[in-house]
């Protein structure tokens, strides 16, 4: 008897998302540097800049060479650098707003559908590439988000967030440290290391 073999034009991106956010999980903090690119063809925009990212449970510390965002979990701090000024938020009306910075390592946690696209080689790397929709549209800027992650390593590689507007934003990370020790103090803005600093405060 001649055994039939089929190719597999498919996988299980529950299952690759699923061992994602197990190793994620693992992890006692993330470490990243990474690089962003907003790029907006109808206004001919094309931004880059490249920052890094501490992140601890549900804190978070996000430096980019204008401006920092430190979050404790409860509270965001957002520090402009230029000015001198500090917005201080709560962490429920910024992720209103969006995708706050820490959901690149679990965006696709809730709130998406997901589609398995393809698996493609990357600089010698299999890549998985996984589209996450927003289950509710309307509360997104963007349509889609391409994930890219490493097989191997079952690390994501990087995120394309495409919105409704046409233009586009892409995270790529450039070097992931994971359970590196991070002080809680990380994670609070410290007014003393900035004299003189503006405080605006948005808490209702």
């Amino acid at each position: 008897m001649v055994a039939l073999s089929f190719p597999v034009f498919s996988q299980d991106s529950q299952k690759i998302l699923d061992e994602l956010s197990r190793k994620a999980k693992s992890y006692t903090s993330i470490t990243a540097d990474y690089s962003s690119r907003l790029l907006d063809k109808k206004s001919a925009v094309d931004l880059a800049e490249s920052g890094t990212i501490k992140v601890k449970g549900s804190k978070y510390y996000l430096d980019l060479p204008s401006y920092t965002i430190i979050c404790d979990g409860k509270t965001v701090w957002t520090f402009e650098k230029e000015n001198n000024t500090v917005l201080i938020d709560n962490l429920a009306d910024v992720e209103a707003g969006g995708m706050n910075p820490n959901e690149m390592f679990r965006i696709w946690e809730k709130g998406f559908k997901h589609e398995y696209k393809e698996t493609k080689s990357e600089g010698g790397k299999e890549v998985y590439m996984i589209n996450l929709y927003p289950t509710d549209p309307k509360a997104k800027p963007f349509h889609t988000i391409q994930l890219f992650i490493d097989k191997a390593k079952m690390e994501v590689l990087r995120l394309k967030l495409m919105n409704r507007d046409g233009s586009e934003i892409t995270y790529t990370v450039k070097a992931f440290k994971p359970n590196l020790e991070i002080s809680d103090a990380t994670f609070r803005f410290d007014k003393a290391k900035h004299p003189g600093v503006e405080e605006v405060d948005n808490r209702f």
